[in-house]
């Protein structure tokens, strides 16, 4: 990966001020350019992240104690320890409120009272401020988070808070990729540098991968926007001619997934990201985004029934239609659509 690439995702604080999807947008940014490992990310966080000298991560599934992942320094390493022997700190309230933690100055009366224990290990440790995010983000929660820190006392202002949840969405996120035990290095590096040939045939390009014809593994990892919409489709049409889908799978591939990307582009904060891969007799798709989530009328009215349809789920009731299986998973911090297709192994 070039330095010039990775400049182009850091997370500075003068393009966090802006907000809006531009925040989703650099959070696939992130993602694409340091994973699928989170711990090339977490080892960039510094550098990622203005007013902050070392960070640590402890991260687990929910109902489980969060080990440590990541620490960048001899201080973060004592303050993921102290917090994980004395169960309490910062990490332990984000993760169990799911509330960021601001503390400006561990020296003070408040913090002192709710980490009797924690301040004293911090503040020997070198530590004045700390800061922890919960991993909850892209619809999936964990158990931990991300703490930041810094030897002098004193809040962030907006625009490094923003970074930090940023950076926090896309340590999330890698974490979430993990449950799907799938080896992603060779799909995230032809993913960073886009291998579609310039001046495809009009019957589609040839998706190139690392896969042997039908064997199992990851096809596809891509990151969208509103400007990608014709390139993904191309790219899906691409997976479906490779594996030998005929024209009525290869319509209801297109049909399903390009859809679940379609809607993530318009009510899923602009951006997102698309994994394809076939294991088990299956081709797997799974559509994420960092938008507002959705309603549960929305989800419910996702299966055809005898009742109406809510208006907001006209486009899950055709990807439900299109495909083997769909599986939602939602809340305030994002979507993710995981759609089967089931391969026919009878003779083309």
């Amino acid at each position: 990966m070039t330095d010039e690439y990775r400049s182009s995702c850091t997370v500075s604080s003068s393009e966090s001020a802006g907000g809006g999807n531009g925040h989703h947008d650099r959070i696939w940014d992130l993602v694409s350019a340091y994973g699928p490992d989170v711990t090339t990310l977490c080892r960039a966080g510094t550098t990622l992240m203005s007013g902050i000298e070392g960070l640590g991560l402890s991260a687990g599934p929910v109902g489980t104690v969060p080990r440590v992942r990541f620490f960048s320094d001899t201080t973060s390493s004592r303050l993921e320890s102290a917090q994980l022997t004395l169960n309490e700190g910062p990490c332990r309230d984000a993760a169990a409120n799911r509330e960021p933690v601001w503390a400006a100055d561990l020296a003070t009366g408040p913090w002192r009272q709710r980490w009797p224990w924690f301040t004293r290990a911090a503040l020997d440790a070198g530590a004045r401020a700390v800061f922890a995010l919960p991993l909850d983000a892209g619809g999936i929660r964990h158990d931990g988070a991300v703490d930041l820190y810094r030897p002098i006392p004193g809040p962030l202002n907006s625009a490094d808070r923003l970074a930090a949840t940023t950076f926090t969405a896309a340590v999330a996120e890698l974490l979430a990729l993990e449950s799907h035990d799938l080896n992603l290095a060779g799909a995230f590096a032809r993913g960073r540098h886009d291998p579609l040939p310039a001046g495809a045939a009009e019957d589609g390009p040839v998706e190139s991968t690392d896969l042997p014809a039908g064997a199992d593994g990851v096809l596809l990892a891509c990151w969208f926007g509103p400007a990608d919409l014709g390139h993904v489709r191309d790219r899906i049409r691409a997976i479906a001619g490779g594996q030998g889908l005929r024209d009525v799978e290869t319509h209801q591939l297109l049909l399903a997934v390009h859809e679940a990307v379609v809607n993530a582009v318009r009510h899923g904060g602009g951006y997102g990201q698309l994994l394809i891969w076939r294991r088990g007799g299956h081709l797997w798709s799974e559509i994420s985004d960092h938008g507002p989530g959705m309603s549960e009328a929305e989800t419910s009215g996702a299966v055809p029934g005898p009742g109406p349809a809510w208006p907001g789920s006209c486009g899950l009731r055709i990807i439900h239609q299109a495909c083997t299986s769909m599986d939602i998973t939602t809340s305030a911090t994002g979507t993710r659509l995981l759609l089967s297709h089931r391969l026919d192994s009878s003779p083309r």
